[in-house]
C-alpha cells in the first residue's frame, strides 16, 4: 500500500470497476448523460449498513490527503457530492467555497450535485466567487417567488427569471473554463420520458449548459409542467435522486464526501403533497409516479438511520455525511430573507473549516437580529 495510506484494512479493490460514462437514448451526443438506474430508479444501488458498524478501511479524509493517481493504483475513486434544497444551496455553496479556500477542491476525483447544489457545482468549477452565492441573496429574493396569486398557468417560481435573465446574464457561469476541466462535474437529471434519473457532465453541456442546470432544478407544481431540453423532458434531479450520494455510488465512487444543506437533527420534512405527486408524474409520464415513491421510501429509511462525524459504509463505498451544526441557520427551500441566506453561507462555510481548517476558525456574523 502507497506511503500516503495509513496502516488499516484496505478496501477491496476497485480497479474493475469502470466509471458509466456512455450515452444513453435520447440524450444529446455531446452531452455525457449516464443513466444510474434503468427502469427502477436507484433501487438497485446497494442499502446503507447499519451506520454504528465502523468502516473498515481508509477514510474518506486520507483519500482527500492522497493524490489522484496514489488513488487512482489502488482502485479507489473519490466523489464530492452537493445537495441543493432550492434556496439553502447557499449552505452548502459557502461549504464548496471554504474546500476550494483550504485547497481541497483539487482532492476529488468527480462531483454530483442536486437541484441548486449543481449549479454551485457549476459556478465553483466556472471560476466563480463568493458572487456565485449573491445570486441567492441579491437576486433570487427579488423574483424568484412570484408574490401575487398563482396557479397552474402562472407557476409559484418564476424560473425564467432565475435562470435565463439572472444566471445566464446578471451573474454568469464560466462555461469555457468547465470545457477544459480534466474531471466530470455532474448535474443529477430526471429523465420524464424515461422515468430515470442520469447524471450529466458539464464539461460537454455547451450552449445548452443554462437550460440543462434550469431543468435540473425544476420541482414539480411549483415550477410547472417539465421543461424540454433537446426533445427530452426533464425534472429537478432530486425527484428520483433526493441525495446525491447515491449517483456518486451509482457512478463508480468508492469514497464520498457528502454535503447536505440542512443542519443536523433537521431534516426536510416529507411534504404534503407527497400523495398527489404521484398521479401528477404518472400522467406525465407511466411509472414515474411509482419510481418517486420508491426513491422517497428508500431516502426516509437512509436518513434515519444517517450520522455525523465519521465514515459510514454504504454498501462496499464510504460516506462522510456532513452537515452544519443542529439549529445553526434557519434557511429553508423557499427563504427569501436576506439576513437569513446570508447566515446560511457564512454557516455553510465555516463548518467546513471547522472540520477540515487544521486549527484555522475564520468566524463571521452577518444574520439580523
Amino acid at each position: 500500500m502507497p506511503g500516503w495510506m495509513p496502516a488499516r484494512p484496505s478496501l477491496p479493490r476497485h480497479g474493475s470497476r469502470a466509471s458509466a460514462s456512455t450515452t444513453i437514448d435520447g440524450a444529446r451526443p455531446d452531452s455525457a448523460a449516464t443513466d444510474l438506474s434503468g427502469p427502477a430508479p436507484l433501487d438497485s444501488s446497494p442499502a446503507p449498513l447499519p451506520p454504528t458498524a465502523p468502516f473498515a478501511g481508509p477514510s474518506v479524509t486520507d483519500l482527500m490527503r492522497a493524490t489522484s493517481s496514489e488513488r487512482a493504483a489502488d482502485g479507489y475513486k473519490l466523489g464530492l457530492a452537493v445537495e441543493g434544497g432550492g434556496m439553502r444551496g447557499i449552505v452548502s455553496g459557502g461549504m464548496v467555497l471554504a474546500l476550494r479556500d483550504l485547497g481541497l477542491i483539487d482532492a476529488f476525483d468527480a462531483f454530483y450535485g442536486t437541484s441548486s447544489g449543481s449549479l454551485n457545482l457549476a459556478y465553483l468549477h466556472g471560476g466563480s466567487d463568493w458572487d456565485a452565492l449573491s445570486v441567492y441573496y441579491d437576486h433570487l429574493t427579488a423574483g424568484f417567488v412570484r408574490r401575487q396569486r398563482w396557479n397552474v398557468a402562472r407557476p409559484m417560481l418564476d424560473m425564467t427569471y432565475a435562470f435565463d435573465e439572472v444566471i445566464a446574464r446578471t451573474v454568469p457561469i464560466g462555461w469555457s473554463t468547465i470545457a477544459t476541466l480534466d474531471r466530470p462535474i455532474n448535474a443529477v437529471l430526471t429523465n420524464v420520458d424515461r422515468a430515470s434519473s442520469e447524471i450529466h457532465d458539464m464539461r460537454t453541456m455547451g450552449a445548452h449548459g443554462v437550460a440543462y442546470l434550469k431543468a435540473a432544478s425544476w420541482l414539480p407544481v411549483l415550477a410547472g409542467p417539465p421543461p424540454v431540453v433537446d426533445g427530452v423532458r426533464y425534472l429537478d434531479g432530486g425527484v428520483l435522486c433526493p441525495d446525491p450520494v447515491y449517483a456518486a455510488l451509482a457512478d463508480g465512487c468508492t469514497h464520498v464526501l457528502l454535503l447536505n444543506s440542512s443542519p443536523q437533527g433537521h431534516w426536510p420534512a416529507a411534504p404534503r403533497s407527497r400523495p398527489l405527486l404521484r398521479p401528477l408524474l404518472n400522467r406525465w409520464h407511466p411509472g414515474l409516479g411509482e419510481a418517486y415513491v420508491r426513491s422517497r421510501q428508500r431516502w426516509d429509511d437512509d436518513r434515519a438511520r444517517a450520522i455525523f462525524g465519521g465514515d459510514v459504509a454504504m454498501g462496499d463505498s464510504a460516506v462522510l455525511r456532513v452537515a452544519a451544526p443542529a439549529a445553526s441557520h434557519h434557511v429553508e427551500r423557499l427563504t427569501m430573507r436576506r439576513d437569513l441566506l446570508l447566515d446560511g453561507a457564512r454557516v455553510g462555510y465555516q463548518t467546513i473549516t471547522d472540520l477540515f481548517g487544521g486549527g484555522r476558525h475564520p468566524y463571521f456574523s452577518v444574520a439580523l437580529r
